[in-house]
C-alpha cells in the first residue's frame, strides 16, 4: 500500500553523523591533548576548513550536509583542544 508518502532519510542520517563526529571528536580532543598538548589544534582547523570547502562544492545536498557537520566539528575540536587545555592547568592549579 503506497500513501503516496516516502521517508525521509536525512534526518535520520544527519542526526546520527552528528552524534558520531561529536563522540568520536570529544575522544580524539581528549587523547591528542594528553598525548601533544594544544599541538594537534591547527590540523584540526586546517582539516575542518577543507572538509568545508568540500562541502560548498559537492552537489548532492545530503553529502554537502554531512560534509559540512563534519566540518564545523573539526573545528570545533580544534577549539576544544584550547579549552582543555585551560581545564588542564586549572585543574594542577588547585591540587
Amino acid at each position: 500500500m503506497n500513501s503516496g508518502l516516502s521517508l525521509q532519510w536525512a534526518g535520520i542520517i544527519l542526526a546520527a553523523v552528528t552524534f558520531i563526529t561529536i563522540a568520536v571528536g570529544h575522544v580524539l580532543v581528549r587523547r591528542l591533548h594528553a598525548r601533544f598538548g594544544t599541538h594537534p589544534a591547527v590540523p584540526f582547523f586546517i582539516t575542518g576548513a577543507v572538509v568545508l570547502l568540500a562541502s560548498i562544492l559537492v552537489h548532492n545536498n545530503l553529502l554537502s550536509a554531512v560534509l559540512g557537520l563534519t566540518a564545523i566539528t573539526l573545528i570545533w575540536d580544534g577549539i576544544e583542544i584550547y579549552r582543555q587545555e585551560k581545564r588542564m592547568l586549572r585543574e594542577r592549579a588547585t591540587q
